[in-house]
């Protein structure tokens, strides 16, 4: 059944295909040189020396394009995936851009399959150069879904010297959603054109991830302030907020107050890009600011960042949690510790282990002091969330060459986590059991009970007649226990 639909499917195509070409793409070639023979000449038809107008001709060579397209149409889903693997390259390459569109869109329905190989994809991609605006168009449309090698590259070099507008939309769209910075020359050179909102628009995205020179800065901004004289629109003042200098943002600040909500986020939006704070937290009251505040103050990485984002503490807020964490884990040790006593004050503990632990996992581009620093903080609350034993195995990291808080501490947590023989090792006498033991007794006195027993396994010789009344045992027990395998 397979090879019947596919002899049916290349003979239609083929006659399709040869009557296009032999008689509507060139005329035959006519040999100048050879003579004519005599011949008798019949009577004049008017009606057979009637030329075909041009138009119908054109509607001819339109109307065969057309069933030729209907064929492959028709006929080629019916094919093994494997021979379509194997005609497409072809079909890309077809001297018909209506055929060359219809194997993109084959690439796509593949690439939605997860069946187009990367040779394919590499082909559609190269479409961005074929000479159909049509054809750019079907490739640009698929950028989205491609992913190969130097995508970021070809698509920049292509918006450079595109020409049709749907093709550029198509283009700038794809670093909107694929920010690189190969396409931000392309794209400020498109700000004056007939794409510029969506070249504006673009540019916001681009330039929020990747920085420019000033003096590309200065340059953007004097095209940006010509072009809002003829029309304000949001991503232009966006831009000029972005971009501009400390004077520029000051004339700025008054749109955060305009009666257009597109004009308030879009100079919001440049502010907080560029991290111009106060005058977001000075309208934070507003929640659509307080947002933006809290991105501006992200792109600082000093402590005075962080004063200031505790000024803007709301409970329960998802958006100055994550604010919190990316400021804390830009910031010094030092300034660090700082940052850490202002939310033990807010009781924020959550998010300080959170802190805590990230800071830790890249410790070891810290000093040895600084790493203790962390951990001084970190255990006790690992050990009060129930991560008694990744504090102890943290406490590993420094060996045995522990100063007596850090010892103190890698204790509690070996006690917390049933871990015996590592609390012993970090102390060998009975007093400091015996403090947890009081400390436990009351709220958990299966615990204590435990630890107890351990005391007397660990220390029966060394207890005093005080302590062993403390604990509740008298000298025939402890020497029992003790004698215990």
């Amino acid at each position: 059944m397979n090879s019947l639909l596919q002899l049916t499917f290349h003979t239609g195509i083929l006659t399709c295909a040869g009557f296009l070409l032999v008689n509507c793409e060139s005329p035959p070639v006519i040999d100048q040189n050879r003579r004519t023979p005599a011949v008798a000449k019949p009577t004049p038809n008017p009606v057979a020396n009637t030329e075909i107008p041009v138009y119908e001709q054109t509607e001819t060579i339109a109307s065969l394009k057309n069933r030729l397209l209907q064929s492959y149409t028709l006929y080629w889903p019916h094919i093994s995936s494997e021979y379509q693997h194997e005609q497409l390259p072809s079909v890309l390459h077809d001297p018909l851009p209506e055929l060359r569109q219809f194997g993109i869109e084959r690439v796509a329905i593949l690439l939605r399959d997860g069946d187009a190989t990367d040779e394919e994809l590499q082909l559609v991609v190269d479409m961005l150069r074929d000479p159909s605006s049509r054809v750019r168009l079907a490739a640009a449309q698929l950028l989205p879904e491609i992913n190969v090698p130097g995508l970021a590259n070809f698509v920049a070099n292509s918006l450079e010297f595109e020409t049709d507008s749907n093709v550029i939309a198509q283009e700038l769209a794809y670093f909107r959603t694929q920010p690189s910075p190969l396409a931000i020359a392309p794209t400020i050179a498109l700000l004056t054109s007939d794409s510029g909102t969506s070249a504006a628009e673009t540019l916001v995205v681009l330039l929020d991830s990747n920085e420019v020179s000033t003096n590309t800065a200065q340059k953007i901004v004097r095209n940006i302030k010509k072009l809002r004289r003829i029309q304000d629109r949001p991503a232009l003042i966006t831009l000029e907020a972005m971009l501009g200098d400390v004077q520029d943002k000051q004339n700025l600040a008054i749109m955060l107050g305009s009666t257009n909500i597109d004009f308030r986020i879009a100079t919001a939006k440049g502010f907080a890009s560029a991290g111009f704070a106060e005058p977001l937290i000075r309208n934070a009251d507003a929640a659509l600011m307080y947002d933006y505040a809290l991105i501006a103050l992200q792109k600082h990485t000093d402590i005075n960042a962080f004063k200031q984002l505790m000024s803007l503490y709301k409970e329960n807020n998802a958006a100055w949690d994550i604010a919190a964490f990316e400021i804390a884990m830009q910031l010094s040790t030092s300034e660090f510790l700082r940052a850490d006593d202002m939310l033990k004050k807010l009781a924020r503990d959550d998010i300080r282990l959170q802190i805590l632990s990230a800071l830790w996992e890249s410790a070891d581009s810290r000093s040895r002091a600084a790493q203790k620093a962390i951990a001084r903080r970190a255990v006790p609350l690992m050990i009060a969330s129930g991560e008694a034993v990744a504090a102890v195995q943290l406490l590993d990291h420094f060996g045995e060459s522990l100063e007596d808080d850090l010892l103190s501490l890698r204790f509690n947590a070996a006690i917390s986590a049933a871990a015996w023989d590592t609390a012993a090792n970090a102390r060998a006498t009975p007093a400091p059991w015996i403090v947890v033991w009081q400390e436990v007794l009351d709220d958990d006195p299966t615990t204590a009970a435990v630890i107890s027993q351990q005391i007397v396994i660990r220390f029966a010789e060394q207890l005093t007649p005080e302590q062993r009344e403390q604990l509740g045992i008298d000298q025939e027990i402890v020497l029992e226990e003790s004698t215990d395998p």
